[in-house]
Formats: structure tokens, C-alpha cells, sequence
């Protein structure tokens, strides 16, 4: 085994563990001596220069290797998303968490850079085994961050997410386990190959299945969902956003991989009329029920927060509208859509944390005259919502557009008509919904006065937290090519 080449393929991972380690001992260090805990400008610019230091890292590894019996993969989708779930961390971490919910900054973003490391392993892998061994890393940091603030609240909510999250990892692992069974094969390529010869035995589709039921807890599908409102009510606002965006982008990743590459010969049919029992079926059952509930269930919230935890399952619902169409182009655009409603909703998050700091809670009144006590919160807030909304010309409209056309038509039926047309329309219906709710949020903002007009102070940190996200859902929805080519390029590559 050539172990220079293994170590610059965990590269960008060991730059990550070097700087938590750094950052606990530092943070010990500074405790020990002045009996006060870590400033937290400090533990988020040492956590920045490791983040940054591992996208660095990527440069220096290899463009396309397997290593370790396939337990490591760089292909170009691992590389795109490497850096994708970098830059989703990084602006995680200049989201700087209220001082009255974290005491300890050192030890809270020593395990943000432990649940990164655990998100790039997960995109970089095809092993099925080691890939429930990384989403674990992963998810087991994040159990912690959910209830780091030690609140009630916060509280309810990591022991909420550890028990759903341990039903899911029994489901997924006891999949795998079938499918590695009927299989005869441990990477997604050995089960492509296996498949060939036959079709999907049927305890390896109910391993499948129960796969599929692991990762819609990852990807808040509903009726997976459940932990989702808690959580994000309940825990940090940092913690959150690293949750919804970077674990979400993760998930899709994982189900690009699994269901394109390995089990594309079982896929079945979601087309009307023609529908065929397989995994294409099953995810376009779950988008439709994660739409309507979603949606609907968003319509009565009076927290921003449970409404964005409604938002992102009806949009894990539009994802996998585009994933049950069983297409490449399909899946790029799916994969970009993941990336812009990452963006989105941790700009909304950061906003809402601003909000919540500033007034103690987090309903749609504390958001009342925000537009002169902020202005820059406010027109941020507008960019992100409409981008979620699928408003023209942000990159959530460009997402949805591509996604719903993909799905379109890469299902076309024998007689050429479009066969996901059921699907699509409804995801139409219920994205004219969703923008109720955020037109609501926004009439708050922008129209609803109020007493207090005191301009609001935020941190250099908490501005480019607001500033980047808002940027880049406007640029992207100017020129979306500046994602979708490198994500198309990485499919078809990895897909040869």
C-alpha cells in the first residue's frame, strides 16, 4: 500500500482533526491559566484557518484514486463536495452562537470541525461499511452540538435527535447487511456488477428500502421528520445551520451514489401509468407525502425557526422529485438545488439568530420592523426567502426550474409524453404554497412597525455569515453554470 498517497488522499480530514486537537488544547490551555474559557473570536478563527486550511488541501491530493480496497474514494463528485461541505462549514463557523448558549467555545467548535471531518469522509467513500462508520463520526458530533447550550430546550432536542438518529442507524446498518448478503459485494461498483448478472433479490430490495429509510432521516424526509422542528428550535443556531445545510448536501451525495451508481438496474418506474416497484417509486412516494406535509404543516407555525424545519422537509421533497426521474442530468441539478437551499436556509438561520439575540425569541413579531432597525438583516432575509420560494432571479428559482424540467424530461413515456408529470405539477402547487409563509415572514420584516427602531450592531463574522450566502444565491442565479458544469463534469466522470 502506497501510504504517501493514502495520507494526501485524508489530507484535507487530517487538517481538520490537527486544528480541533489544537483548538481543545488551546482552549484547556487558556482555561487552566485564567480560569476563563476560550474568547469565542478566537475558537472561530482558529476553526476558520482549519477549514481553510483544508480546502487548501484539496488541492494537493490526487485528481482520481481508490486506496484501501476501495474504503477511500477521490473521484470528481468526492472533490466537488469535499469543497462544497468545506465551504458550508466554514460559513457554519463565522456564525457566531450566543454567548448565553455556549460557555465552552473551544470544546463547541472542536467538535463542528469533528462533524465536518465526519461529512467529508461520508462524500468520499464507497465502502459501504466505512460509509456507515463516517455518517456516525458525523451524526455523533452532531448529537452533542444539538444540546451543547445544556438549555431545556436544547436538551429535548439532542435526546430527540440521538434516539431518532440511533432508530435510523439500526435501519440503515440492518440494510446494508441484507444487501451485502444477496450481494455478495461491500463497494456500490461490486453491486453494480452483481447486479447485472440478475435481478434485485428480494431481501436485498428490502435492504434497500430500509437504507432509503436511514437516509430520509438524514435528508428530513418526511415521514422521517420528526426530529426536525425540535432541533431546530431547540438548538444552537450555529449547530442548526451546520445540520440543515452541510448534513443535507451529504445526504443527497450519499443517494447519488448509492441509487445511480449501484442499484440503477432496479429503479422501477414512478411514471404514471407505468409505475414499477423499485427505488425511483418509493422516492417519488416520499416526495409527495414530504411536500404536502411540509408545506402545510409550515402554514400554522408561529416560530421561524419550526418553519424553516418545515421548509427544509418540503424541500428535500423537490430533491427527491428530480432523483426519482433516474437521470444524470436529473441528479446534477438535484445536486445543485441541495447546495442552493444550503445556502438559503443558513442565511435565513443567521438571520433568526441575529433576531433571537436581539429580542430573546424567535416568532414572526420579533420580526416586525426589521427593515430600520437593520437594514442589512432585512434585504438578506429577502434574498434568501425568495431564493427558497423559487423566486427569479435567485438561484433557488434556477434549482427548482432545472430539477422540475430534468425530472420532466428524463421519464418521458413510450409514447414520448412526459411521465413524471403528476409529480412535477404537484411540486409546482406546493412551491405557490410555500410562498405564503415566506411572503408572511417578509410582510413582518419590511411592512409590520414597531416601537423599538434601536439599529442593530452585528459582529464582522456575523456579516459575512449574512453577506456570502446572499451573494452567491444572486450570482448563481445569474449564471448557475458556475456550479451546474463542474457538477454535471463530476457526474458524467464519475459515472464512466
Amino acid at each position: 500500500m502506497n501510504y504517501y498517497a493514502l495520507f494526501l488522499q485524508l489530507l484535507p480530514e487530517a487538517v481538520l482533526v490537527i486544528t480541533a486537537l489544537v483548538l481543545l488544547g488551546v482552549a484547556v490551555t487558556i482555561e487552566a491559566k485564567t480560569r476563563r474559557p476560550i474568547a469565542m473570536e478566537w475558537a472561530i478563527a482558529i476553526s476558520c484557518v482549519g477549514i481553510v486550511g483544508a480546502c487548501a488541501a484539496l488541492n494537493f491530493g490526487p485528481a482520481h484514486a481508490e486506496s484501501a480496497s476501495t474504503l477511500l474514494v477521490v473521484d470528481p463528485l468526492a472533490r466537488v463536495f469535499k469543497a462544497v461541505v468545506l465551504g458550508l462549514g466554514l460559513l457554519a463557523v463565522l456564525l457566531p452562537p450566543a454567548q448565553r448558549e455556549i460557555s465552552q467555545p473551544g470544546e463547541f467548535h472542536a467538535l463542528m470541525l469533528f462533524a465536518i471531518t465526519g461529512l467529508l469522509l461520508t462524500v468520499g467513500t464507497d465502502h459501504l461499511l466505512f460509509l456507515f462508520v463516517a455518517l456516525e463520526l458525523a451524526s455523533l458530533s452532531m448529537y452533542l452540538l444539538a444540546g451543547f447550550s445544556r438549555s431545556a430546550k436544547a436538551a429535548e432536542a439532542s435526546l430527540k435527535y440521538f434516539l431518532f438518529g440511533g432508530v435510523s442507524a439500526a435501519f440503515f446498518l440492518f440494510g446494508l447487511s441484507l444487501i451485502y448478503g444477496f450481494c455478495h459485494a461491500l463497494t456500490v461498483p461490486a453491486i453494480a456488477a452483481a447486479l447485472t448478472a440478475g435481478p434485485l433479490p428480494p431481501f436485498a430490495a428490502v435492504g434497500l428500502l430500509m437504507v432509503i429509510v436511514g437516509l430520509g432521516f438524514k435528508l428530513a424526509a418526511a415521514p422521517f421528520h420528526y426530529w426536525a422542528p425540535d432541533v431546530y428550535q431547540g438548538a444552537p443556531a450555529t449547530s442548526v445551520a451546520l445540520i440543515a445545510a452541510a448534513s443535507k448536501a451529504v445526504g443527497a451525495v450519499v443517494l447519488v451514489r448509492l441509487l445511480l451508481l449501484g442499484f440503477r438496474e432496479c429503479a422501477g418506474s414512478a411514471v404514471w401509468g407505468l409505475m414499477h416497484p423499485g427505488w425511483a417509486l418509493w422516492l417519488a412516494v416520499l416526495a409527495a407525502v414530504s411536500m404536502i406535509l411540509g408545506n402545510v404543516l409550515a402554514l400554522a407555525q408561529t416560530s421561524v425557526r419550526r418553519l424553516l424545519a418545515y421548509s427544509a422537509v418540503a424541500n428535500t421533497g423537490y430533491l427527491l422529485v428530480a432523483l426519482s426521474a433516474n437521470g444524470e442530468y436529473a441528479a446534477g441539478a438535484a445536486l445543485f438545488y441541495v447546495v442552493v437551499y444550503g445556502l438559503a436556509t443558513f442565511g435565513a438561520l443567521a438571520v433568526t439568530a441575529a433576531v433571537e439575540q436581539e429580542r430573546g425569541d424567535d416568532s414572526l413579531g420579533a420580526f416586525a420592523g426589521l427593515v430600520h432597525r437593520s437594514p442589512l438583516q432585512a434585504l438578506a432575509l429577502l434574498v434568501f426567502l425568495t431564493s427558497l420560494a423559487g423566486v427569479p432571479p435567485l438561484a433557488g428559482f434556477a434549482g427548482k426550474f432545472m430539477m422540475f424540467g430534468a425530472a420532466m424530461a428524463e421519464s418521458t413515456t413510450p409514447q414520448g409524453t412526459p411521465g413524471l408529470t403528476w409529480l412535477v405539477g404537484l411540486a409546482a402547487v406546493m412551491s405557490a404554497i410555500s410562498l405564503y409563509y415566506y411572503l408572511m415572514l417578509l410582510k413582518q420584516a419590511f411592512v409590520r412597525e414597531d416601537a423599538d427602531a434601536t439599529p442593530v450592531e452585528l459582529s464582522t463574522s456575523h456579516r459575512l455569515a449574512l453577506l456570502i450566502p446572499a451573494v452567491l444565491l444572486v450570482a448563481l442565479g445569474l449564471f448557475p453554470a458556475l456550479l451546474l458544469s463542474p457538477l454535471t463534469r463530476a457526474l458524467q466522470l464519475t459515472f464512466l
